[in-house]
């Protein structure tokens, strides 16, 4: 069978240095078709050239990136838009995303992320930087997301910084963890769990009480989820209550080996992210545990996620 095409993409920023790095990065997988200095420059080669993916810089002379955003995606068969910035804080990814960027790559980690962000924007997701940007981002879609850690203090880390964003806003989180994650986090936030605004959950107990013939079941997922949410929705103290649902249950079944459980798993959340609007579901896989089967694993992984957030 012939190879399947190769993504076409637009660079632009306005250092000859940076646009040569980017396309040195991109070459070897993705077929390069302009390099331009400028985002009105982009919004031209956009128009003419139709590239699959425009990569951005956000400052740049004529029309900075999110005025040339504003504009690619306004246009019929709009390209996938992939932003780079040295200003990766959430006021800089919140306003990309809402200029219709699928994914926002902070400079110092083009090496690392750009490949894969363009990949994941290609296939319809969205990448970020950072899981605390989550629960600051008003968007329709089920919020079922997916955070690819390297290792296991940066995956507390993050759910450190993603429950401190939560419970600061006046919002509930459940935390599903593994003992050592849940005694630290549990050490952190515990204050916050005689007003029902935190409760963590083991992971190990979360799954057997999912589980029906030796398959994940959408219906006891229900039953175990719903009375954490509806206590969380009342404890809250925002306006608009919302409950996050952060932790692994998922990656007990991938360790075992029970592929399609796994799968299962993740497309009941999706459901029940799909038809509660008032829930957010963030889970955390070791990238390089999933690393270490087949790649159609991480596919099925991928595709059950509206968002893909890195770890270090």
């Amino acid at each position: 069978m012939p190879a399947p095409p190769r993504a076409r993409i637009l660079v632009a920023d306005d250092h000859a240095d940076v646009r040569h790095a980017i396309s040195t990065i991109l070459r070897s997988d993705f077929d390069l078709v302009a390099e331009v200095g400028d985002g009105l420059a982009a919004v031209e080669a956009a128009q003419t050239l139709r590239p699959d993916v425009v990569v951005l810089d956000i400052a740049m002379p004529r029309l900075d990136g999110f005025g040339a955003a504003t504009r690619i995606a306004n246009r019929t068969s709009a390209p996938r838009i992939v932003f780079l910035s040295n200003y990766a804080g959430p006021d800089y990814v919140l306003a990309s995303v809402a200029r219709g960027a699928s994914a926002f790559v902070a400079k110092a980690d083009v090496a690392r992320d750009l490949r894969t962000a363009i990949r994941h924007a290609l296939e319809g997701r969205m990448f970020v930087p950072s899981v605390s940007i989550l629960p600051q981002w008003n968007r329709p879609e089920p919020r079922h997301d997916l955070l690819l850690y390297d290792t296991e203090e940066f995956c507390l880390s993050a759910m450190v910084d993603l429950l401190q964003v939560v419970l600061d806003a006046g919002q509930s989180v459940v935390a599903i963890a593994g003992d050592a994650q849940r005694r630290a986090l549990d050490g952190i936030f515990g204050d916050h769990a005689s007003t029902g605004r935190y409760v963590s959950v083991a992971s190990t107990e979360a799954l057997e009480a999912i589980m029906r013939n030796g398959m994940p079941d959408a219906e006891l997922y229900a039953m175990q989820l719903d009375p954490l949410v509806k206590r969380g929705l009342a404890a809250a103290v925002d306006p608009e209550p919302h409950v996050t649902i952060a932790g692994a249950i998922a990656p007990i079944l991938l360790a075992r080996g029970e592929f399609d459980a796994m799968i299962r798993l993740e497309q009941i959340a999706d459901a029940y992210a799909a038809t509660r609007p008032s829930v957010s579901i963030l889970c955390c896989y070791s990238a390089s545990k999933i690393a270490r089967h087949p790649a159609d694993v991480l596919a099925h992984v991928c595709a059950n996620h509206a968002v893909v957030v890195p770890g270090r």
